[in-house]
């Protein structure tokens, strides 16, 4: 029998799930955005956006999971590497195309308007930008907040948050007099 924690279950299970979920969804945008490549004259980019977007984030995933696959060596750097440059060009990707369908916002949904998008390929666009860049602030935020509790909880309890010459990182060892003077 494994002697594994079960919070370390729950925590897989929950990234299994939220992998599937997000192939499902950057299939369903490459989708969108191949099928109604020419059907948003207010910014024509946005389909375009939704198919980079989907293929980069499905290619970094790919990339990942090998990457788990060689532990060491040069393989292990060099898809270290590619995963890095595929979430950096992503990233790019994201924030341009967030330029792109917050700028043609609020975009018509009557063919021959001159604001025209196709309803679909832009509500996708508009909610999963909308909803990545609320999950990422949401993410900072709590980051900061565990930053700020542990620097508070670290000055309260009277431990240094920097090492000095006496002591390292992670100790609370006082030097005793005969320490400090070298045994004299």
């Amino acid at each position: 029998m494994m002697d594994r924690m079960p919070h370390a279950d729950v925590q897989i299970s929950s990234i299994v799930v939220v992998n599937i979920m997000w192939w499902m969804v950057m299939l369903a945008g490459i989708g969108l955005g191949a099928t109604h490549l020419n059907h948003c004259p207010v910014q024509s980019r946005i389909p375009i956006y939704l198919v980079v977007l989907g293929s980069s984030s499905l290619l970094a995933l790919s990339v990942t999971y090998c990457r788990y696959i060689w532990e060491s060596g040069l393989m292990s750097t060099i898809t270290s590497i590619g995963v890095a440059l595929l979430h950096l060009f992503t990233f790019c990707w994201f924030v341009a195309g967030s330029t792109w369908v917050y700028g043609a916002y609020p975009a018509s949904f009557t063919p021959g308007e001159a604001r025209y998008c196709h309803k679909s390929t832009y509500n996708f666009a508009f909610i999963i930008t909308t909803l990545v860049w609320a999950s990422a602030t949401l993410s900072l935020c709590c980051c900061a907040c565990f930053v700020s509790m542990t620097c508070c909880k670290t000055v309260t309890a009277r431990h240094r948050l920097t090492p000095t010459r006496t002591t390292s990182y992670g100790t609370t060892h006082l030097l005793d007099e005969d320490d400090a003077t070298g045994g004299v």
